[in-house]
């Protein structure tokens, strides 16, 4: 089990009195598909930081299975929007050296032929494997990014608005492969997407969870069950969805009139 308990976390720059996140709590259960929204600023980046290990909380604290996150681990991999790859490593380099480091059990062999099958997955052809990061468009970086996190099989999976950078149909064709991907493992990764998108989140998540503007805290949390997930067709058409949506914009914009009155 990899149950995430978040209890009252506050964070706050060493050099800063500034508070970016203040209190924040929940839970997140094992396979949980959570896209965090909230408008840009609002500290969604800072909490997948502090998530992934590479900030620590100025107090309260996140478990996982009970046991506080204490720096890196290859147990949380983490998709960034810049895509992560190292320009002088091939595609399929960038993959193999995440999988050396993850199964240092495995022969490089053994992790060449995994990484091409995961490029293979992420739609990608074999020939990409050799071909370095800037003679790739955006869309193939960041899917030879998806495939390196992908293929360590962590079982939490950080992604910090991976789909920003691109456009609307290589991102609706990134959001199918992601969940694709997710939805068809027998063990499904717990997933952290943060976006200040509310379509994307509608579409992605099986729980949305709102931070409110600097210093930040959850101010609306929801659930959608599996079998209420829609499909891209159905955005538009179920009234749930449709309620939802109104009922996240309308805290979205509570939240900026609260603070614009302040």
């Amino acid at each position: 089990m990899n149950d995430i308990t978040v209890n009252d976390l506050s964070f706050r720059y060493a050099d800063s009195d500034q508070l970016i996140l203040r209190d924040v709590s929940m839970r997140v259960r094992e396979g949980d598909f959570v896209c965090l929204l909230g408008q840009s600023g609002c500290g969604k980046s800072t909490f997948l930081r502090l998530m992934a290990g590479l900030e620590a909380p100025s107090s309260g604290s996140i478990c996982v299975d009970g046991q506080p996150i204490d720096g890196t681990s290859l147990e949380r991999s983490v998709v960034f929007q810049d895509y992560g790859l190292f320009p002088w490593m091939s595609a399929g380099e960038n993959i193999v050296l995440a999988l050396r480091q993850r199964f240092p059990e495995k022969s490089k062999a053994e992790c060449r032929d995994i990484a091409r099958r995961a490029l293979r997955e992420v739609g990608l052809k074999d020939e990409v494997f050799g071909k370095y990061p800037k003679s790739l468009s955006g869309g193939m970086k960041q899917r030879c990014a998806i495939a390196r996190s992908f293929s360590m099989n962590p079982p939490i999976l950080l992604m910090d608005e991976p789909f920003g950078a691109l456009d609307a149909v290589t991102r609706a064709r990134l959001q199918d492969m992601v969940l694709d991907l997710w939805s068809h493992e027998e063990r499904k990764k717990t997933v952290f997407f943060v976006t200040h998108d509310v379509e994307e989140a509608l579409f992605l998540a099986t729980r949305i969870v709102v931070f409110g503007q600097s210093p930040s805290q959850v101010i609306f949390e929801k659930e959608i069950p599996l079998e209420r997930k829609p499909s891209r067709k159905e955005m538009y058409e179920s009234r749930f969805i449709m309620d939802l949506r109104n009922e996240l914009v309308g805290y979205i914009n509570q939240d900026v009139l609260s603070h614009v009155e302040d």
